[in-house]
């Protein structure tokens, strides 16, 4: 079996990205529903500076983040599939 581990500074890197890409959406989200921007801060974690400048985001701009997350995913899971082989023989165990 090929050894297709991936590098732990690589996997948190991702994580770290991926974290601050839910932080920066429910920051959106929040932000839609009118709630307040301390209390966005406060949640989130987020700099003040950084929720303030989510108040000018677009739909657009949604769309393109989960474009680069689903591309970035499809990519990440490229690098840890099984071949169909080995697909194969994980379905009889």
């Amino acid at each position: 079996m090929n050894n297709l581990s991936i590098p732990v500074t690589t996997l948190q890197e991702a994580w770290e990205q991926g974290l601050q890409q839910g932080l920066t959406q429910v920051a959106v989200n929040m932000l839609r529903e009118g709630i307040d921007l301390d209390f966005i801060v406060k949640l989130t974690g987020l700099p003040l500076e950084v929720v303030t400048n989510l108040q000018t985001v677009d739909i657009d701009d949604d769309k393109i983040l989960v474009k680069n997350f689903l591309e970035m995913s499809e990519s990440s899971l490229n690098k840890i599939w099984l071949n169909p082989e080995e697909d194969e023989a994980w379905k009889d165990l």
